[in-house]
């Protein structure tokens, strides 16, 4: 071993908790022939930053494969960038599938063509055999009732075919592997919306889907006047049958609130971004959400790690009143280059992925677009490092500021690698045709992309450079641009797990004290303790050393029983602002945080809008309305202990070991409350048996990160 690779390793290592060094090797090495583990986190990234860094054999641009493959390497051994699971699991092993995700249709038969309702079930089977996810929509699926016209029989509907692929996919994830996650989309128009919606009444019917109910603005506006809506049979475009909007508004609000599903996507809005409207009509998404996707396209994602771009950590300073905290600034500078670099690898995996040689379409669709979906993650934890509360007006300026930056660059980057490597092939009539881009004419269905703009305005810039949006449609307009999509916000919680980030993907942290499960030594006993945020400890251990006196053992004493400091007394009110969880968060300003990103995002945002306990469907009623009218494309709602059947498990109900704690210097996860409810089947952990929590769209266990959306 050299001398530089002896150094990555050792700073890797330091770099890497206990647990995050554990999970990183568990998910993602690869195994020799009995099955053994045979990689270290280190060797796992330079396997993945060769075999991404060997598709720049297609283009050269003056650097060699060697010093690409090191860019791609610092990336992530840095941990400023991870790409996706499936791009860390599968780079350089016998399957070569990088893709989280895909999206397939369904056609109105059962199989004669490549749609059927059967031989799109075959493709997607063979998808989750690489550990890839997969979305559908089912509104072509002719309604319930209606005529089959070689039988002369009756159809069974949408939600019947739905039964069936869910049935089939358990049967494939009992077969061992990863068990990877579906996404069943319908329209609000068709006639079978009504079972649909209340298909998980019953908990464990359908238990490898989620649901969502494709939104439109027809249907939101009908139900605001209480208007008469129309559900229209897809086989023939007639009206089936009318129901009252406000009524079929209601039980889908009375379902989430009850079962945390259906979730809404507004398809209007995802349209209205749609890079190729004159190829196809967006319909579906990948199974949490953040990907709207045209048929046959697939998730080509990475994320970048936002608390490693805070530079100048904060101090704390004691006055005689009051305490003076100096706070940290972000590396904006180095923000950009990460976002060059990040761009640049997901436009190479989408040539490096070793795509199912039997549906040659996921190929063609991925190499047409070239969609990436270049992410974030830790945006909670680097607020809680540069000073600011997530849910103040300030929080949500700064992260439409930062989401704005990493969008221009990485459009900027797209741009460069076109006039290197080539526009999108599909680019002629898309929304960036030089005909139209920057102008609000259209083409066909394709209206000219134009600069996004703030939702909010930010009072603070934070130091950050301005941006030139005029320039780069000028360049648009004259090289192209790489990538059809450029940005989502995706779930992170495996990737976001090492790295030893407290809040996943833009969500705010669930809780400063944790009461997890641990395995320790053979056999299947776990022992529970206690672990606490790490950023929040290094807040407290700064005041005590600034001569603030506190009682640490006191304060963990109550945030082990609260999961929040909101309530503690005698911790500066300072602390209280700036380290607020979940809990602490209204809905209402988690709506509006994500739709001050997804002003930016041209994609989706994979994000769950988490309510207390005493919320009233009301309350989802209003969040669902506010979400529409601000842009949001979709959202999640989940009221704590909404699932009719659950398992409890409260810090007082349980006996943990009250000596043991630990912070994220030794395991991380911190993804959970004070009580957590979960259905007694897939909302517990395959991997590590622990609860799971409700965020980014998607039950994700706090432990080890395991999510069957993230990869």
């Amino acid at each position: 071993m050299d001398k530089a690779t002896t150094k990555k390793t050792t700073n890797l290592q330091r770099r890497l908790t206990k647990t995050a060094y554990d999970i990183f090797i568990k998910r993602y090495s690869l195994k020799n022939d009995e099955g053994r583990l045979v990689e270290q986190p280190e060797d796992i990234i330079k396997r993945v930053a060769e075999v991404v860094a060997y598709a720049e054999n297609n283009y050269r641009d003056g650097l060699t494969i060697s010093q690409i493959a090191d860019r791609f390497e610092d990336l992530m051994l840095k941990q400023k960038f991870l790409p996706n699971g499936r791009t860390l699991a599968n780079a350089g092993s016998q399957l070569g599938q990088l893709a989280n995700c895909f999206v397939l249709p369904i056609s109105d038969e059962l199989g004669k063509t490549e749609t059927g309702i059967f031989s799109t079930l075959r493709k997607a089977i063979l998808i989750l055999q690489t550990g890839g996810g997969v979305g559908f929509s089912f509104g072509q699926i002719r309604p319930k009732g209606d005529s089959i016209g070689s039988s002369k029989g009756k159809a069974t509907g949408a939600v019947s075919f739905l039964k069936i692929y869910d049935t089939a996919f358990d049967i494939i994830g009992q077969g061992g592997g990863r068990r990877s996650a579906a996404m069943a989309v319908l329209p609000v128009w068709h006639p079978d919306i009504v079972d649909f919606v209340s298909v998980k009444q019953k908990e464990g019917l359908i238990v490898n889907f989620n649901i969502s109910v494709g939104i439109t603005d027809g249907f939101m506006k009908a139900a605001a006047k209480d208007e008469w809506f129309y559900l229209v049979n897809p086989r023939t475009q007639e009206t089936w049958r009318r129901i009252k909007a406000k009524k079929l508004f209601q039980l889908i609000v009375d379902n989430s609130y009850n079962n945390g599903e259906p979730g809404v996507l507004f398809l209007d809005t995802a349209q209205a971004s749609n890079p190729i409207p004159n190829v196809y009509q967006l319909e579906a998404t990948n199974p949490c959400g953040e990907q709207f996707l045209g048929p046959y396209e697939n998730c080509c994602l990475g994320s970048i790690n936002l608390l490693t771009h805070v530079k100048k950590t904060w101090t704390v300073t004691k006055g005689k009143a009051s305490i003076k905290l100096t706070h940290g600034q972000i590396d904006w500078d180095k923000l950009a280059e990460t976002t060059y670099w990040a761009v640049r690898f997901l436009d190479d995996v989408i040539d490096a992925n070793r795509y199912v040689s039997a549906v040659p379409e996921l190929a063609e669709a991925a190499k047409k677009a070239r969609r990436i979906g270049l992410s974030i993650m830790g945006l909670a934890d680097l607020m809680y490092e540069v000073g600011v509360a997530y849910d103040s007006k300030q929080g949500i300026g700064l992260a439409s500021l930062i989401i704005e930056f990493i969008r221009y660059h990485a459009i900027k980057t797209s741009v460069e690698l076109a006039k290197e490597r080539g526009p999108f092939p599909l680019i002629k009539d898309s929304i960036y045709d030089a005909r139209i881009v920057g102008t609000s004419q259209k083409l066909g269905r394709a209206r000219g992309w134009r600069p996004p703009a703030p939702l909010f305005q930010s009072d603070d810039d934070f130091g950050r450079p301005k941006l030139n949006w005029p320039s780069l449609v000028r360049l648009i307009k004259k090289h192209g641009i790489r990538n059809a999509a450029q940005m989502t916000i995706a779930p992170t919680g495996a990737i976001a797990t090492i790295s030893a980030l407290e809040g996943y993907g833009c969500e705010p942290v669930f809780a400063l004290s944790y009461l997890m499960k641990t395995h320790e030594g053979a056999g299947d006993d776990y022992r529970q303790i206690y672990y606490e945020s790490r950023l929040f400890k290094k807040a407290i251990k700064r005041l005590k050393q600034a001569g603030v006196e506190l009682d640490q053992t006191l304060i963990f004493n109550q945030i082990r029983q609260q999961g929040s400091c909101q309530q503690i007394s005698g911790l500066p009110d300072e602390i209280k602002r700036i380290y607020k969880v979940s809990q602490d968060i209204s809905a209402k300003d988690q709506v509006k945080m994500q739709a001050a990103m997804q002003a930016f995002v041209d994609n989706s945002i994979s994000k769950t809008i988490n309510f207390p306990p005493s919320t009233k469907p009301a309350d989802i009623a209003q969040a669902y309305r506010l979400a529409w009218r601000l842009g949001c494309k979709g959202m999640t709602a989940y009221v704590s202990g909404s699932r009719k059947q659950e398992v409890l498990q409260s810090q007082t109900d349980s006996k943990p070991d009250f000596s043991s704690h630990a912070d994220n210097d030794e395991a991380n996860g911190f993804r959970t409350s004070k009580l957590t409810k979960v259905a007694n089947q897939d909302e517990v952990c395959t991997e590590c048996g622990q609860l799971m929590t409700v965020s980014e769209g998607c039950y994700t266990c706090p432990t080890c990160g395991y999510s069957k959306c993230d990869g």
